[in-house]
Parts: structure tokens; C-alpha cells; sequence
């Protein structure tokens, strides 16, 4: 239970930085080709509210840290797309004391109560064995190897300027490089922090980590939220349901009962999450559409970031 409390709150706040980073990176000069990707990372590290939402991404990866510290990395990770579920939640309890902001609709609903029920459900079909603390190194090393190639092809496929299909790929590059990052801390946190330095679960740790925030940062600069956002919600749990038996023998539950369960779960938290996540990125592109809206409450002109902001506030990732 103390994982998953834990878990619940790293989503929170990863949901949080999810919403400064899209903004910081949505607001940025566009280009193409590498040399563009190096001048966004410049302009990123120098803009102070990307630093706070990349403040708020440390602490939801210290609380993810603790939650697979003392938890199963298949249970734990799934967890984390309940931010989705969360932000829509608050923007509900928020949003009636501002008549100008739109409240969420019945599929919002909907897809939220899939989410919580597809991962009430999997979480009770899973069973997993309790597995090791540490990870099997060659299915490591092929996890990692797999992230950087993907990254790789995602990079070369996305620099020239005639590309199609760039937030697609970028998120997909960001997505399987999350899920191993999440893999790659259960390592780390199996270990004592002072055997850190010898292993190389940390260079791969930052490493991946890195290339994934860059990717997604790419991603959400290349296009509409719409086309990388629940691309990069769903890869991160997926990668980590199927690479957590190989990786720390976390084997979920035998038997076609079981089995079943487990699908119906995951089928229900992806349909939701990519419903959630689409209606999040709709209402982004909707609201940039129309401009800035006037104001019932004041009528003065709000400023052009809150309806962006507010879009944003629907979804959670890095």
C-alpha cells in the first residue's frame, strides 16, 4: 500500500511538470534538422519555467524512486497513468469558480473511470511473484540497446525537414525510453547507493533518461499534443508489463482466468488513457485555434498561455 500511495503521488507531480514542459517547449521558436534540436535544449535550460516543471519531474521521479524501492515494478509503473484521472479530477473541483473555463465532458468521464477500472482490474489479475531486486543483465542490456536504437532511428527519421509523422515517432522513441528508465531505477534502488558508482544501471539510467526527455520535448515541439501524448502514455506501462518477468522475474499470475483479467485490464487503462489524452490535446488545439477568449468574470483579455495551460492540465507525462 505504501507503494502505490507513492506511486499516486509521483504521478501527481510528474502530471504537473508534464503541463510546464509542453508549454515551455509548444512556445519555442520552431526549426528542423539537428542543429534546431540543440538550440531548443539551449533555449529550454535557460527558461525558468521549464526549470520548475523539470523541478517537479525530480520530485515525482524521487517518489517513483521510493515506490519501486519497496514495490513491484509492474504494479508501480502502470500506476503512474493515473495522473490522467488525477488532473481531470482537480481541473473539476477547480474550474467552477472560473464560469470561463471548460468543464469536463461524459467522455472525459468515461475514459477516466476506464482507466481506474482497467488498472483496478489488472492489478488484481497480476498476482505478480515477488521476483528480484535486481535486474537479469542481458535482457537489461537488450532493453537499453532497443531504447537507444529506437532513439536513434526516431532522431534520423525526424531531422529533415520533409518528414512526416515527427511527433509520432519522437513520441514513440520517448515513450519505450520512459518504461526503461522506470526499469532501469528498479535496478538502482534494488542496490546500495554507495555500489551506485560501480554499476552501469546509472550511466544507462542517465543516459536513457536524457535522450527520452529530449525526444519528448522534440515531440511536443513537432506537432499538436494530440499526435504524441497518448502515444507516450501508453508505450511507458506497456514496456514495462512486458519487460518486468525478463528483467526481475516479476511473472504475472498463470492460468486463462488470469490472463484474461490481465488483457481486459490493460485494454481498458490503453483505451483510456489514449481517450483522455486525446480529449486533453483536442481541447489544446481548439482553444489555440480560437485565441485568447474574453474574460466573464473581469472582461479583460486573458492572457494567451491559460487557455493552453488549462488543455495541458488533462494529462501527465515528463
Amino acid at each position: 500500500m505504501t507503494a502505490v500511495l507513492l506511486a499516486l503521488a509521483s504521478a501527481l507531480a510528474f502530471s504537473i511538470a508534464t503541463v510546464v514542459q509542453h508549454r515551455a517547449a509548444a512556445s519555442a521558436p520552431q526549426g528542423r534538422g539537428l542543429p534546431a534540436l540543440a538550440r531548443l535544449a539551449g533555449r529550454l535550460l535557460r527558461n525558468p519555467a521549464w526549470l520548475a516543471g523539470q523541478g517537479a519531474a525530480v520530485l515525482g521521479l524521487a517518489l517513483h524512486a521510493l515506490a519501486l524501492r519497496g514495490g513491484r515494478v509492474v504494479v508501480v509503473q502502470p500506476l503512474l497513468s493515473s495522473g490522467l484521472v488525477m488532473a481531470l479530477a482537480l481541473g473539476a473541483l477547480v474550474d467552477p469558480r472560473h464560469h470561463d473555463r471548460p468543464r469536463p465532458d461524459r467522455v472525459e468521464w468515461a475514459a477516466a473511470a476506464g482507466v481506474a477500472a482497467g488498472l483496478a482490474i489488472f492489478l488484481v489479475a497480476a498476482r505478480p511473484t515477488a521476483g528480484t531486486q535486481l535486474a537479469r543483465p542481458v535482457p537489461m542490456l537488450v532493453c537499453v540497446a532497443g531504447a537507444l536504437v529506437v532513439a536513434g532511428a526516431a532522431a534520423v527519421r525526424s531531422a529533415p525537414a520533409t518528414a512526416r509523422h515527427r511527433p509520432l515517432w519522437l513520441a514513440t522513441a520517448a515513450g519505450l525510453g520512459f518504461g526503461v528508465t522506470g526499469l532501469l531505477l528498479k535496478d538502482l534502488m534494488g542496490r546500495p547507493v554507495t555500489r551506485w558508482p560501480f554499476s552501469w544501471s546509472l550511466p544507462a539510467f542517465l543516459v536513457i533518461g536524457a535522450v527520452s526527455v529530449l525526444m519528448a520535448q522534440w515531440a511536443y515541439q513537432a506537432g499538436p499534443l494530440i499526435h504524441s501524448l497518448p502515444v507516450m502514455t501508453v508505450l511507458e506501462p506497456l514496456v514495462v508489463i512486458l519487460a518486468a518477468g525478463p528483467m526481475f522475474g516479476e511473472w504475472l499470475a498463470p492460468g486463462a482466468l488470469a490472463h484474461a483479467g490481465q488483457l481486459l485490464g490493460v485494454l481498458a487503462l490503453v483505451s483510456g488513457v489514449v481517450l483522455l489524452s486525446r480529449s486533453a490535446a483536442r481541447r489544446e488545439t481548439d482553444e489555440r485555434a480560437h485565441g485568447p477568449n474574453r474574460s466573464s468574470a473581469g472582461g479583460g483579455v486573458r492572457p494567451p498561455g491559460d487557455a493552453h495551460d488549462r488543455a495541458l492540465a488533462r494529462g501527465p507525462l515528463r
